[in-house]
């Protein structure tokens, strides 16, 4: 049975006994999570994250030096 809706001053003709596909996923799906995996993970990007500050701070101090030698040259 076909019904009339008006939205926004449009009719808008839907027919109610079509079934929309639903989209939902299947949650009846269990997924195994190993928490060793999990904590790896974290101890690895902590390294890395670690890794990547002493380079920075090394690099400013570097840079830091250079450009205070340079000026003791110059003057």
């Amino acid at each position: 049975m076909k019904k009339k809706y008006f939205y926004n001053d449009q009719l808008e003709i839907k027919n109610k006994d079509k079934k929309k596909p639903s989209h939902a996923f299947n949650r009846d799906i269990k997924r195994v999570v190993d928490i060793n995996i999990l904590l790896n993970r974290v101890k690895i990007e902590k390294q890395t994250e670690v890794k990547r500050k002493t380079i920075f701070y090394t690099s400013v101090v570097l840079m830091l030096s250079f450009i205070i030698t340079f000026i003791t040259i110059i003057k």
